[in-house]
């Protein structure tokens, strides 16, 4: 009663979910405001519709249950889809995962896959009540999972608590930036509502003194409104006088709470019922095989737990809730019998309950580990060695599928654990390495550091040395993470592994000649395992890159990927590491095949690890190769993976490589939100943005800031990654301001290290820059071999208008570089070689069809970011105008073009550019 307006205004987000993608309504409220009926109205609502509804619920309990809220979510479905339905939930199985990385990937898809066939012809929607109870697995993967499918039609709600705690926080704020997102706090309700619901409760209408009692009491909470108005009708408090309820007392004779209220529920309940309800309040959910466990707790005899038990059934204290057992039938009264037991007698129930778990683990009875963790955690004493070793059990098995949870045991177990206990640098080294599993990296320094000052030499020092090393690279703090890996090299001995690392930090730390002079040395040392042989070439790989070293670059990955001796993941993990760096040096052809197999082995052995790494490669190599619409679609496609995997490097590329595509496009408005963002840490990338930013820059018309961009991005050594692409471009700045003293100079600097340029990325660069300062006709046909052979699209087509402004016998190669602007849509390079064309008397290739009269040209801008897969917020921060702005012009636009969704739109946009 009483919630119509947030009921329309939630069934109006799903009517808008098919045309905005997704949806999601933040539900909040004290407890018994009425957030569950909400939902429970919602969904029943919605399946009259016919949308699809999956819906979860859990609790105190349910938040130690890896991926237990999203196992919820599908179970609920009522679906034709029972093959995907199944596929997902056997991959949420977390007992029979084996590597985390490849596991959490396969589940992320098959839930994916699962929601894309479920919104493929309606909207679905998804309903999670009490977030600030979800575990915090299910929460990082379905940050994951609903960025990738924004564009569904799909509507996330949720209820919580006004502090849903920071893990539903950071949910919501991660699927924020994707979607649309409304926020409703249930209010009290008004003194009218109140007054309905008190004549549903007494079967007669309150007089206006009754009614406002209840509400002052109640403070207009729905459920306390119920509690209270049963109360005083059992105590006799209330009357019937000309079919009006009132009061047969004073107010002010009256004693009763909200709390009283709730546990005057349970107060008519003989006592050994009400010492189960009390133990019930403990275990918070109970199995029907649980009851000899529930009697040895409450110290009663079985039979009398069972009648009891069956009496709080009777009284609707207790209800089933399907396949998890039975529950209170609200969360306040077992939370008012849980209070009522008090801190020290619960401590000693949950005693109880890990003491009788413990037995029957002792016996070889089986026994859920992570409630008995729970359990143990709730009671167990500082120094209690028991309760430590079985939160470490539960933590290490829950490590390769459930980080978070495994993250959290180890914690707790530290509680517990004094200062000086030996153990302590073993859990540690264990919180640290699920937390850097987890992609966490800032979080698992501390504990990984704090290992390290006591763990012995050997293989675990080692991994734990590993992860600190990589998080603390990954976050950014590069001079640290060569301090540590100095240190444990001066330790003594260390693995082939962590020297390659050590090396590739030479370089960020500007110790090139000492990285140099590494190499040799570290492709000697002895090699334990293929495992190994594959992250030391894999460095190499890398450190030869920084280096500039793009011949050895090659030689490197294919030495990493024969050390895989054919082994599935490794190979997956070589070919998809080494592609990365390939395709960054722009070694087209390399990375293209170790793409394209490492696609091939994902298919085969369904892992789906180094998912960050061959997304970065596709991208760069659609960038590299002019499918530029193709690099649009798959950073929006893949971004949410990366992001969630914290792969800062991978995440600088897929930005670097968006912006200099905005700005070539001309997308400026775009492109500044994109400029604005921190540059990338890492120091090659770091490099590829500064070109792109550039260009931006210059763009803009800010020549200055860019040159200046480019010479700090420079700095004192052509050796390192695109130091060519910098320095050309500021030659070719130099030519354009009249500097051609400066740009001769800059190119005998050029010149001194374009021997040592094998990368066709490279010579084309090299070839074209020279040709222009040189007006050499012979050197900028080679740049257009160069680039041609290399499979670089867009390098091309500018050594191509080079060619044709620097001679007049080139009108067709002028014509094709035209063409490719014109479809990769730098319309100021096309402008530019139309120019060109027409002063040569040669006839310009018309303009694709724009279907004049249809849009406007505001319209058409709004129309083409939609098409590019943006979200409303997005394009109106783009454009400088508000939400509402978008959606208006979105509107027209949908009725001019008779389209309905944005994929309709997309495609008739796509149709009208292929005409």
């Amino acid at each position: 009663m009483g919630r119509e307006p947030e009921l329309r205004a939630v069934l109006d987000c799903v009517d808008a979910a098919p045309a905005t993608g997704l949806v999601v309504v933040q539900v909040s409220g004290e407890p018994g405001i009425g957030k569950t009926s909400l939902l429970a109205e919602l969904a029943r609502r919605l399946e009259e519709r016919h949308c699809a509804v999956l819906a979860s619920a859990s609790d105190v309990l349910g938040k130690r249950i890896p991926y237990g809220a999203v196992v919820a979510l599908i179970r609920s479905l009522a679906t034709p889809l029972d093959k995907i339905r199944a596929d997902a939930l056997q991959a949420l199985e977390v007992s029979s995962a084996e590597d985390s990385g490849a596991w959490f990937g396969r589940a992320c898809d098959r839930v994916v896959r699962l929601l894309t066939e479920l919104t493929a012809t309606r909207p679905a929607a998804l309903l999670i009540d009490d977030l600030d109870h979800v575990d915090d697995d299910s929460l990082a993967l379905l940050t994951l999972v609903l960025r990738r499918v924004s564009a569904a039609p799909l509507v996330l709600i949720t209820a919580s608590r006004p502090h849903a705690g920071e893990a539903g926080d950071n949910l919501l704020d991660r699927v924020e930036q994707h979607a649309e997102v409304v926020r409703l706090a249930l209010a009290p309700l008004s003194g009218a509502d109140v007054a309905r619901i008190v004549e549903a409760v007494l079967q007669t209408a309150p007089d206006d003194a009754l009614a406002r009692e209840v509400q002052q009491r109640s403070d207009g909470n729905p459920f306390f409104v119920t509690e209270i108005a049963r109360s005083l009708r059992e105590l006799d408090l209330v009357t019937v006088d000309n079919n009006r309820a009132r009061l047969t007392v004073s107010p002010d004779a009256i004693r009763l709470t909200r709390r009283e209220a709730v546990l005057r529920r349970v107060a008519p309940l003989e006592n050994d019922t009400r010492l189960v309800a009390r133990a019930v309040a403990v275990f918070r959910r109970v199995r029907l095989d649980q009851i000899s466990l529930l009697a040895r707790v409450a110290s009663l005899p079985e039979q009398t737990v069972v009648a009891a038990f069956d009496e709080l059934l009777r009284a609707h204290i207790v209800v089933h809730d399907d396949e998890r057992g039975y529950r209170f039938s609200h969360a306040l009264v077992g939370e008012a019998l849980y209070h009522e037991v008090g801190p020290a007698q619960r401590r000693h129930l949950h005693s109880l309950i890990s003491a009788r778990l413990l037995e029957d683990r002792a016996q070889g009875l089986a026994v859920d580990l992570l409630q008995l963790a729970w359990h143990l955690a709730e009671s167990a004493a500082p120094g209690d060695r028991v309760a430590v070793a079985v939160l470490a059990e539960a933590a290490s098995v829950a490590r390769a599928t459930a980080p978070e949870t495994a993250a959290a045991l180890c914690a707790k177990a530290l509680q517990l654990l004094p200062r000086n206990a030996s153990e302590r640098s073993e859990l540690l080294a264990l919180q640290c390495r699920v937390l850097a599993r987890a992609s966490r990296p800032a979080l698992a320094i501390e504990p990984g550091l704090a290992a390290l000052e006591s763990l012995e030499p050997g293989q675990e020092r080692t991994r734990v040395a590993t992860a600190v090393i990589s998080s603390l690279f990954s976050v950014g703090r590069t001079a640290e993470a060569m301090e540590l890996a100095d240190d444990e090299v001066a330790r003594g001995p260390v693995p082939a592994s962590l020297e390659a690392q050590r090396a590739v930090l030479l370089v960020y730390n500007n110790r090139h000649d000492d990285a140099v002079t590494e190499v040799a040395r570290i492709e000697a040392l002895p090699i334990s395992s293929p495992a190994e042989g594959v992250i030391v070439f894999e460095h190499l790989a890398m450190l030869s890159s920084l280096l500039f070293q793009h011949d050895r670059t090659v030689e490197h990955a294919n030495r990493a990927l024969s050390y895989s001796d054919g082994q599935p993941m490794l190979e997956l993990q070589a070919l998809s590491v080494c592609a990365s760096i390939t395709a960054l040096a722009g070694l087209v052809h390399d990375a293209e095949w170790r793409v394209r197999r490492a696609e091939e082995l994902v298919d085969q052995v369904g892992s789906h690890g180094f998912r960050a790494e061959r997304a970065a490669s596709r991208v760069a190599l659609d960038w590299l190769g002019g499918r530029w619409d193709a690099a649009l679609d798959g950073i929006g496609r893949w971004l949410p993976d990366v992001e969630a995997a914290q792969a800062d490097q991978a995440l600088g590329v897929l930005q670097a490589i968006e912006l200099s595509i905005r700005t070539w496009r001309g997308e400026l408005d775009v492109a500044a939100r994109l400029a604005s963002l921190p540059a990338p840490q890492s120091v090659n990338i770091s490099k590829l943005h500064a070109a792109a930013l550039a260009e931006y820059l210059i763009a803009r018309g800010d020549t200055d800031a860019a040159y200046k961009l480019l010479g700090d991005a420079i700095g004192s050594r052509l050796e390192a990654a695109y130091s060519c692409v910098l320095v050309a471009r500021m030659i070719e700045l130099d030519l354009e301001r009249g500097h051609e003293d400066q740009a001769l100079k800059a190119l005998d600097r050029l010149s001194e290290v374009s021997p040592t340029r094998v990368s066709p990325w490279s010579r084309t660069t090299i070839r074209r820059v020279t040709g222009v300062l040189r007006q050499d006709a012979d050197l900028l046909r080679e740049a257009v071999s160069e680039a041609a052979l290399g499979g670089l699209e867009f390098e091309k087509a500018r050594a191509q208008l080079a060619l044709g402004e620097v001679t007049d016998e080139e009108v067709p190669t002028l014509v094709e570089a035209y063409t490719t602007f014109q479809r990769l849509g730098a319309h100021g390079l096309r402008r530019q070689a139309g120019n060109r064309l027409r002063t040569l008397g040669a006839k310009v290739p018309r303009a694709r069809s724009k279907a004049p009269g249809l849009l406007t040209e505001a319209e058409e801008n709004v129309a083409r970011l939609v098409q590019q897969g943006m979200r409303n917020r997005d394009i109106a921060a783009a454009l400088h105008y508000s939400p509402r702005t978008i959606e208006v012009y979105l509107s027209r636009i949908y009725a001019k073009l008779h389209v309905s969704s944005r994929l309709e739109l997309a495609r008739v946009l796509d149709a009208m550019q292929q005409r």
